[in-house]
């Protein structure tokens, strides 16, 4: 077909729904899960999560100007949905882009989902990750005990930071806070800045109502259906 048709077909299918394209790197994604497909459901659930974010997340970034990242959790590890670099003023390297896999023990949007958990559940994470090679939290010298520290940490100051660069560039961190659905964590909101910029504790203390805000809104929205 003409690319000026499927131009045409593209934007319509956007416009209804059934597909829509990413903020950092212009690619189209399916909104509709087909039954008979691998992952058919979550294809259709993470699509709606994007729909209800994305505004929300643009909105952040204006007002902080650092990009916001949208995790998702799924099989015990954290994947990027959605991404506003190309938003930022700053125009920092992207350290993952959309559909990048996270080990989630040391990942700031891993670490913000986990802390919303209560034990029984993070144990259950842990059993389900605990002799992988890739995605357990071995794999970067975290122990059992040593994530449960964490946790608490992550509980007490109300949001979470990266603990590990699994991406390039090197220079960024992250603070990140969970995403509800009916009282429910299902996945997390970002904003990285650079590193050498400003410290945790500093940068939390400017944006941190801000992400709060944000994700607080996605969440109302998607825990309406």
């Amino acid at each position: 077909l003409p690319k000026s048709t499927l131009r045409r077909l593209l934007a319509t299918m956007v416009e209804r729904r059934y597909i829509r394209r990413g903020i950092s790197d212009g690619i189209y994604r399916s909104n509709v899960g087909i039954p008979s497909a691998a992952h058919g459901e979550l294809t259709f659930r993470f699509g709606r999560l994007v729909e209800v974010a994305r505004a929300h997340m643009m909105t952040l970034t204006q007002s902080v100007k650092w990009s916001s990242d949208l995790h998702v959790y799924h099989a015990g590890r954290m994947q990027i949905l959605e991404s506003t670099h190309g938003g930022s003023p700053f125009e920092m390297p992207q350290s993952g882009s959309a559909d990048t896999e996270l080990n989630m023990f040391v990942a700031a949007s891993g670490l913000a989902y986990l802390a919303a958990l209560d034990e029984a559940q993070v144990q259950a994470i842990l059993d389900l990750r605990q002799d992988d090679e890739v995605w357990s939290p071995a794999r970067f010298g975290v122990s059992p005990a040593q994530l449960r520290r964490m946790l608490a940490d992550v509980r007490a100051r109300g949001y979470a930071t990266r603990q590990v660069t699994q991406n390039k560039p090197q220079d960024r961190n992250a603070i990140a806070v969970p995403l509800f659905q009916a009282g429910q964590p299902v996945a997390a909101l970002t904003i990285a800045w650079r590193r050498e910029h400003m410290k945790p504790e500093a940068f939390a203390a400017l944006h941190l109502e801000g992400l709060q805000a944000a994700a607080s809104s996605i969440s109302a929205v998607i825990s309406k259906g």
